[in-house]
């Protein structure tokens, strides 16, 4: 039996005795904490919003789990730990299409102390992220210019993802953050597509790959001095390299810190059903360090220091079904540009849906489908590789709601001309996530 048989066969046992579970299982939905399937810009909530930002809030595998993780949330401890498992293979095109599927996975742990409660700040949250992977997955085997699974970092033993200390404002009208920051989940958020452990798999439709999301210290304020504007301001080490220790360049070596400033408009359309959500971003950031311009002639070689670039983000449900939960469909797109005298790919395009509940009795079930263009310069074109031109992503995730505790998400994508030079025609990868929460 080959790998992929071995594998989809044991994923239907795993589907099978769950069903089988919750199906015989009686649930306290007045006890269920609800849980979080989009990212939320919602920072007026009276307690801390950290794992909302993450997109990581979900219910305990286990009921006595559940009970004492709730004595420890009542006196301001939380703690919450995933698995990821990720099996994707290249099905035809692609670099290698010719070793079958591989596995990659990951482990967060998230622990949250809310220091109001503890009896240390007022109005203050620590968070602990800590996480280990395995597995590199088939990204290289692509050829592409980005991940086809943004999860899949390679085997990474136990670390430090996050730990930073935030402070709230009366009324939540401010907040500032600092530490060891990830900025993925401070800037470029979006309700329908900012999370590879949920959403789509690819690094393009989990961000805008034009913007450099560092890991590392730094420090953010965020703004909200109405219900429907926010501004986030924040700076973090631009010389951070993730898993390399925490503090990297940000105390020695060069000063540069990459800056960011975003804006963010709230707006809720009104419908028979309810308002319908929506966020809108334009921001802008400063990229340091020296980089190369594009000339003619190799001999003649020029830096310039610095890069600036700019970029839009929008979520937006359309339609929702009823007003007492959140089905529908939402819809979401990005912009990204960066200068094209220094970066190869120097415009970025992104859209899609996302819709909740689209088949009768799968009211939690997502059906997700997105594309991603990225652009190629035009004076690196002229003056370097003429044969540099675009890449291409389609993707399209059914996330099936098995429990609370588990989600199982076959994924499939297709990526036009990998690589951007024409040496690949096109990949087609097609896979399975596998989401427990405990």
């Amino acid at each position: 039996m080959s790998a992929h048989a071995i594998y989809f066969t044991g994923l239907a046992v795993v589907l099978s005795v769950s069903f089988r579970a919750v199906a015989d299982e009686p649930v306290d939905e007045a006890s269920e904490p609800s849980s979080q399937a989009v990212v939320s810009d919602d920072e007026d909530s009276d307690r801390p919003s950290t794992l909302r930002l993450l997109a990581l809030d979900a219910p305990a595998l286990t009921r006595d789990l559940r009970q004492r993780r709730t004595a420890l949330e009542e006196r301001g401890v939380r703690v919450n730990v995933f698995l990821n498992d990720q099996y994707q293979a290249v099905l035809t095109g692609g670099a290698d299409g010719s070793g079958g599927g591989r596995n990659a996975a990951s482990v967060d742990t998230l622990i949250t102390f809310d220091l109001g409660k503890l009896g240390v700040v007022p109005n203050a949250e620590v968070l602990l992220h800590l996480q280990s992977n395995w597995g590199a997955g088939v990204n290289a085997r692509t050829g592409g210019l980005f991940q086809v699974n943004d999860d899949a970092d390679g085997s990474i033993g136990g670390h430090v993802a996050q730990l930073w200390y935030r402070q709230h404002f009366p009324e939540h009208r401010a907040s500032l953050t600092l530490g060891y920051l990830d900025y993925q989940t401070i800037v470029d958020r979006n309700a329908y597509a900012n999370s590879e452990d949920k959403q789509f798999m690819h690094q393009s439709l989990d961000n805008n790959p034009l913007i450099p999301l560092r890991i590392g210290m730094g420090v953010s304020l965020m703004l909200k001095p109405t219900s429907w504007y926010s501004l986030i301001l924040g700076i973090a080490d631009g010389q951070s390299v993730p898993y390399k220790g925490g503090i990297s360049g940000a105390f020695h070596e060069e000063d540069w810190y990459t800056a960011y400033l975003e804006n963010g408009f709230q707006v809720e359309l009104p419908s028979n059903a309810g308002d319908l959500p929506g966020n809108y971003r334009l921001g802008f950031f400063y990229d340091p360090g020296p980089r190369k311009i594009f000339r003619r002639n190799e001999t003649e070689r020029r830096t310039r220091a610095g890069d600036y670039g700019v970029y839009v983000s929008l979520d937006q449900m359309l339609v929702r079904e009823s007003e007492d939960d959140d089905q529908g469909l939402g819809v979401f797109a990005r912009f990204g540009y960066r200068s094209p005298e220094t970066n190869r790919m120097s415009r970025f395009w992104s859209a899609g849906f996302s819709y909740k509940g689209l088949f009768p009795t799968r009211d939690v079930d997502v059906l997700g489908f997105g594309f991603s263009l990225l652009r190629s310069s035009h004076l690196y074109r002229e003056r370097v590789d003429d044969r540099f031109k675009n890449e291409t992503v389609y993707e399209a995730y059914y996330a099936i709601h098995v429990s609370d505790q588990l989600v199982v998400t076959p994924d499939i994508q297709y990526i036009d001309n990998p690589g951007a030079d024409g040496a690949i025609s096109h990949a087609i990868v097609a896979g399975v996530r596998l989401r427990m929460s405990f």
